[in-house]
């Protein structure tokens, strides 16, 4: 039954009008500033296909629903590579603002594309990430490992254990920090320090300082006190005592040889 289209105002009942098309083009439409069209009922459902290509399961359809729960809305594809995109972008700027579900997986994007953040839920991973590819932050999730990722430092918790690479690590703890970098590891716990590196161990407590390296043990301080309860022995090439007060040796037996 052809309907008659004009911008002037009609009503009608529902039960007056029904449209079929087997092919062509079934247009609705409202014009003007303050235009509206209106379709309504306890369910709506609006589908795009073909009877070629829905024998080969592709199809398309929104589905809206009044239930005693509550309203429902359904977005449906299927097919070979099905997607179903939401944009929302302003007129003005760089934003940008979606969502995409397809096949491969589910993501969520906002801010200045390639420096904003994005959430990217695949078969075998989940991926966070936060600013510049290369410099931002990043979160890894498979059902294996958690890895997080902040321009080169990177830390991966696995059920084995955690590993981590970075220029440098720091802890803090009040008055206790240790320092790992490549040059090597610094202990700071109040004023006792100690530092390990490729030369030797150096420990510095107040005014006492002890080095073992490569080269042998040096070893400065007001006081020097060592107690043994079994016996000492000193093998040396070459020893040298220098004494600026008193030089003290109490023993029952003293042998020099």
């Amino acid at each position: 039954m052809p309907v008659n289209m004009n911008l002037n105002s009609e009503y009608h009942s529902v039960a007056e009008f029904y449209v079929s098309a087997l092919a062509g083009l079934v247009q609705v439409r409202s014009v003007g500033l303050d235009s509206s069209v209106e379709i309504g009922g306890q369910s709506v459902e609006l589908s795009a296909f073909t009877q070629e290509l829905e024998e080969t399961g592709s199809s398309a359809s929104v589905f809206l629903e009044q239930a005693e729960s509550g309203g429902v809305l359904k977005l449906s594809v299927a097919g070979a590579n099905p997607s179903i995109s939401l944009d929302a972008s302003p007129t003005e700027g760089e934003i940008y603002s979606g969502m995409g579900i397809g096949a491969e997986g589910i993501m969520l994007a906002y801010g200045i594309p390639s420096l904003g953040g994005t959430i990217v839920m695949g078969e075998a991973s989940m991926v966070l990430t936060f600013g510049d590819p290369a410099a931002g932050s990043s979160i890894t999730m498979t059902p294996e490992s958690i890895t997080f990722k902040v321009g080169e430092t990177q830390m991966t918790m696995t059920a084995e254990g955690i590993v981590t690479t970075a220029p440098s690590v720091e802890v803090n703890c009040d008055d206790t920090n240790v320092v790992i970098s490549p040059e090597g590891i610094t202990e700071e716990v109040g004023e006792v320090t100690r530092e390990m590196t490729a030369e030797g161990h150096n420990l510095t407590a107040a005014e006492v300082e002890m080095n073992v390296g490569v080269e042998g043990v040096t070893a400065e301080g007001p006081i020097s006190t060592s107690e043994f309860e079994g016996s000492t022995e000193l093998n040396t090439a070459m020893l040298t005592q220098v004494m600026d007060g008193m030089l003290s040796v109490d023993a029952p037996i003293t042998m020099v040889e």
